[in-house]
């Protein structure tokens, strides 16, 4: 079959696309998704998702893809990572079905398929174990590490967002963040105050840019360069494994979890946490609520009220 698809797309295809490759297809592709209005950490992850399909389809002749090899491709990754295997299966309808639309195909051999059941596995973290992971970070870790943790809670931001905060956001009286996954713009008032923890988003601000010297970023290591995001999901991991459990069954809490912990600590407060959160629907934060096991940028900055 390999030898086939090659003398096809070595012969019918210099004259035809209908006859060239998933690969030769993907390099077209990649150009039409770096043209599109999303954001740069969206284009990342749609490559990522693009090189499962390519790697297990390239050579494959367009027109002779069948929905049952992409199907056991999904399953495959399914196997070991749930979330990957639905986002691949996206890519692949956007993948094919931009192929149609430019004449390289007739029909989306995709388009059957049903996205995998991706059960929600990690356990939530409490407040009781924050602290405890906390408290061992800033006896064992660099400084920067428990400042992120404290960071994260009271502002309840993600990674990505958190790896970027600067002194330079920081302007009449507020944080000014720009999420990087959705473009939405929030002012977070400097007296914002978690009370479960008694800090305040100044003191949290104060105490990152007191500890160390060098670049602007809130988050940086003991010689001034701001923090990767992987040394922050790593560093989190560490200090949870030495003073919690591992759990019988599901995923243990990761450092996303903290924003999760947020939210349901400042809804008790009565903070309005679809704005602190950044997000456009309430039923999305609800999500972030659920404690189970326990606008863009061509908009305004969205102000979080204190009361």
């Amino acid at each position: 079959m390999a030898l086939t698809d090659s003398l096809i797309r070595s012969t019918l295809g210099l004259v035809s696309t209908r006859f060239r490759t998933v690969g030769d297809w993907a390099v077209v592709y990649r150009r039409i998704v770096d043209t599109k209005p999303i954001c740069d950490k969206t284009k990342i992850n749609r490559r990522c998702s693009l090189r499962h399909i390519v790697d297990a389809l390239g050579s494959r002749i367009m027109s002779r893809v069948l929905p049952h090899e992409i199907a056991e491709l999904v399953q495959a990754i399914h196997a070991k990572h749930p979330a990957l295997a639905k986002r691949v299966l996206i890519e692949a309808k956007n993948f094919f079905n931009e192929a149609v639309i430019y004449g390289w195909i007739d029909r989306n051999p995709a388009f059957p398929l049903k996205a995998p059941v991706v059960h929600v596995q990690r356990h939530r973290l409490s407040l009781e174990h924050w602290q405890a992971i906390h408290a061992w970070s800033v006896a064992n870790q660099p400084p920067w590490v428990p400042r992120m943790m404290v960071l994260a809670l009271v502002t309840g931001q993600r990674r990505s967002d958190l790896g970027k905060m600067s002194s330079s956001d920081v302007w009449d009286d507020c944080l000014h963040v720009s999420q990087l996954k959705t473009g939405m713009r929030l002012e977070l008032p400097l007296a914002l105050r978690l009370n479960a923890i008694g800090v305040s988003l100044a003191d949290a601000i104060a105490d990152c840019r007191d500890y160390a010297a060098g670049t602007l970023t809130l988050l940086r290591k003991h010689n001034g360069q701001p923090v990767c995001l992987a040394s922050m999901s790593a560093r989190f991991e560490e200090a949870r494994n030495a003073v919690i459990p591992m759990p019988t069954s599901g995923l243990p809490a990761s450092l996303h979890e903290c924003r999760s912990l947020s939210e349901r600590l400042y809804r008790a407060q009565g903070i309005n946490t679809m704005v602190l959160l950044g997000h456009r629907h309430q039923s999305m934060t609800d999500l972030y609520d659920d404690p189970r096991d326990l606008s863009d940028g061509q908009h305004g900055w969205k102000r979080l009220e204190v009361a």
